[in-house]
């Protein structure tokens, strides 16, 4: 699933493609991602509006439209925007085309059919967005809001990190590497976390997450670029996905472990 670092490097690549366009005609192929909104509905409250801008709210992308309506998108597994020349017709896991008046066309894309696609009036009205917790690369994400939420809690701290109500945008990537970088156990529990360990922490939150938005987001499997291309964090991954591999600081065996059905990598030795 594209994390914080992939969505936003979609927005910036949307915003440079898009931005200024108008939605002309919007064609549903499956309407699995609209919920209960029937596509006709759908289509009716895009018809002819400008996409302002794009920008993102922990993994969700939102497109700002002009007259006021707002597209809120998670591409969850599979989910991803292609901007493309006119089409013959879509491919088989085309899911939407937004045809925009320079004659470009917006394709949503989605193999495994998870993402969803909400039109609201106002962003107060999508519950997945009121649900999500505090930005990590914000200004109230500070290492005094850090150590004051982390002392709430006994939650594991990997677990603790990737829960969207807390701090949005990490997701299984993200927290192994950061983890890592700070030199703390993933399975230690959050409130174990002191003044000078949630410091840290915070440090390197911020480092990690910027450093892959510079190098455009990390390409495990299905993350693709608005231009198809692939990011290039995956060659900076210092353990996930690293089993059985030293440790580039010890050279200890990297250790895989299960929390909440999700893997985790770290160093036994250097993360404690």
């Amino acid at each position: 699933m594209p994390e914080l670092p992939e969505v936003e490097t979609i927005t910036r690549e949307l915003n440079r493609r898009i931005r200024g366009r108008r939605i002309e005609k919007v064609h549903v192929f499956r309407a699995d991602a609209l919920g209960n909104r029937s596509p006709e509905a759908f289509a009716d409250d895009l018809y002819r509006r400008e996409i302002h801008r794009v920008s993102r709210r922990g993994k969700f992308l939102i497109f700002h439209l002009r007259p006021r309506r707002y597209l809120v998108c998670h591409l969850r597994m599979t989910g991803k925007f292609i901007v493309t020349a006119p089409l013959r017709g879509p491919h088989p896991h085309h899911r939407l085309w937004f045809a925009l008046d320079d004659g470009s066309l917006l394709v949503f894309q989605d193999v495994r059919c998870l993402g969803t696609l909400e039109v609201v009036a106002r962003l107060s009205a999508s519950a997945s967005l009121e649900r999500l917790g505090i930005e990590p690369l914000s200004k109230d994400f500070c290492p005094e809001w850090l150590t004051e939420a982390l002392g709430r809690s006994r939650t594991p701290l990997k677990n603790w990190l990737m829960d969207q109500r807390r701090i949005a945008g990490l997701g299984n990537i993200y927290a192994s590497e950061i983890l890592f970088a700070a030199g703390i156990s993933p399975t230690r529990p959050a409130d174990s976390i002191d003044e000078e360990g949630a410091s840290r922490l915070h440090g390197m939150t911020k480092r990690i997450l910027r450093m892959a938005i510079r190098k455009n987001g990390t390409t495990i499997s299905d993350f693709r670029r608005v231009d198809e291309k692939t990011g290039e964090f995956q060659n900076f991954l210092q353990v996930y996905g690293k089993t059985g591999e030293p440790c580039p600081r010890c050279k200890t065996p990297i250790v895989r472990i299960r929390q909440q059905q999700r893997s985790t990598f770290y160093c036994p030795r250097c993360q404690l």
